[in-house]
């Protein structure tokens, strides 16, 4: 038991120890300043599941990018949705859906229209097909929403390390 209780308390020390230096980005006011001087610029799509991942991919990153009156970086996102049938029953109708969300980006610096960096991300949501229309849409809606959240949260993600990389080759710079 002694055995036990000192390993757990070692562990704890060691988890603690390695976190006190870690403050997460939208955690305080000096880590969310980099998402600070961010414009976010979102693309209608060809159709109309391109503007709902679009719009679920900008209110998702609105809720930790704070646009300013004179943002230093532009995001640029092109979303595109689209869903595949997967499994087919005896009658011929699909029983098992993907929906997939991707997102061209990049990353503009804005006072010279140099391209920090660019992207792809995609992610996927499967569904099964249900026989009342009511059920298809709204399990079809839902999984657009799971794959866009997927591809805010890991675009924000590609975005934070653009900025430090950006950071650190401008500290490189004389």
């Amino acid at each position: 038991m002694k055995h036990l209780l000192v390993t757990a308390a070692l562990a704890l020390s060691t988890t603690l120890t390695a976190c006190a230096g870690f403050t997460p980005l939208n955690a305080t006011p000096g880590g969310q300043a980099a998402f600070n001087q961010l414009d976010l610029v979102i693309d209608d799509g060809v159709d109309e599941g391109d503007r709902a991942a679009g719009f679920l991919i900008q209110q998702r990153l609105a809720d930790r990018i704070n646009t300013n009156a004179a943002p230093q970086y532009r995001v640029m996102v092109r979303p595109r949705a689209r869903r595949i049938g997967l499994g087919l029953t005896a009658q011929d109708f699909a029983s098992r859906f993907d929906s997939i969300v991707t997102a061209q980006w990049s990353l503009v610096r804005i006072k010279d229209g140099t391209v920090v960096k660019t992207g792809n991300i995609q992610r996927t949501a499967s569904y099964s097909a249900d026989r009342d229309p009511y059920s298809l849409l709204t399990t079809s809606d839902e999984a657009v929403e799971r794959a866009s959240r997927e591809v805010a949260d890991e675009l924000l993600s590609e975005i934070a390390l653009a900025l430090i990389d950006q950071a650190d080759a401008d500290a490189a710079q004389p």
